[in-house]
């Protein structure tokens, strides 16, 4: 999606509301040239974090101070 900085400051909600719901990349424009992308964070999946972490094998973690 492709906004210009004028339509965000007047439609704010509408203009942003693709990246919180649908996860859609925002790509902001000033006077024809991009200036700035908002994407989405990117939800953990916890379970395929630690099926990783496993994947890896022992993790040996130095003594805390």
């Amino acid at each position: 999606m492709q906004a210009t900085l004028a339509e965000l400051h007047r439609e704010t909600d509408r203009v942003i509301r693709p990246v919180i719901h649908d996860g859609q990349k925002l790509i902001l424009t000033d006077q024809g040239e991009a200036c700035a992308e908002i994407i989405p964070i990117a939800k953990m999946d916890r379970k395929a974090a630690l099926a990783a972490l496993r994947a890896i094998g022992p993790v040996v973690l130095p003594a805390r101070k």
